[in-house]
């Protein structure tokens, strides 16, 4: 085992939250940044720099939506280019991730079916290809009919972010993508 798997596994009380990019060599940093911006917005905060990887992971073990704490720390101005929510994080398989996909779609109060495109970026060797990933899981998506897939106009975005052994899902209104984005570039 990695010793990256071994630090994502050893915080199992605390649920993964966001996904954080940032500058190879600032891992560590925008750790900081989010624990300190966070810290009077939930009880427990845990980041996990990833190091020489440009990402870190942010868990925390309270029921708190991702999206207030992505807008703290957009606000915070945090050493990060992206902060992602996590709404659903499971083992990085093909099948793990159409299970996860299929939930996250179908525990959603949006009426169906949704304009959706899927977008992936992995990080590790547990997922060939984004693609290959996305070949897989969209078509079955597609085939129940709660979604069609949608490369111009989407409602919805499907996000998955393979991290290690790790596949974190987040589905969003297309809309809103860019509020995802932390406008001040990292330094050191």
């Amino acid at each position: 085992m990695h010793e990256r798997d071994e630090k994502m596994i050893s915080v199992k009380s605390s649920e993964l939250k966001l996904i954080a990019t940032t500058s190879i060599d600032l891992e560590h940093e925008a750790c900081e940044d989010i624990e300190n911006a966070l810290v009077f917005i939930v009880s427990s905060v845990r980041c996990i720099p990833l190091e020489r990887g440009g990402v870190v992971l942010v868990y925390t073990d309270d029921g708190c939506d991702p999206l207030k704490l992505i807008k703290t720390l957009v606000q915070s101005d945090v050493r990060c280019f992206w902060i992602y929510p996590v709404y659903k994080a499971c083992r990085a398989s093909y099948e793990d991730v159409l299970k996860c996909s299929l939930e996250l779609l179908l525990q959603s109060s949006v009426s169906k079916p949704i304009r959706l495109l899927g977008k992936c970026r992995k990080r590790g060797v547990y997922i060939d290809s984004c693609s290959n990933l996305l070949k897989y899981v969209m078509p079955f998506l597609e085939s129940l009919n709660i979604v069609s897939v949608d490369f111009k106009r989407p409602e919805y975005i499907l996000r998955i972010e393979v991290v290690g052994s790790i596949a974190a899902l987040s589905l969003y209104p297309a809309s809103i993508e860019n509020t995802f984005r932390v406008k001040r570039a990292p330094t050191t």
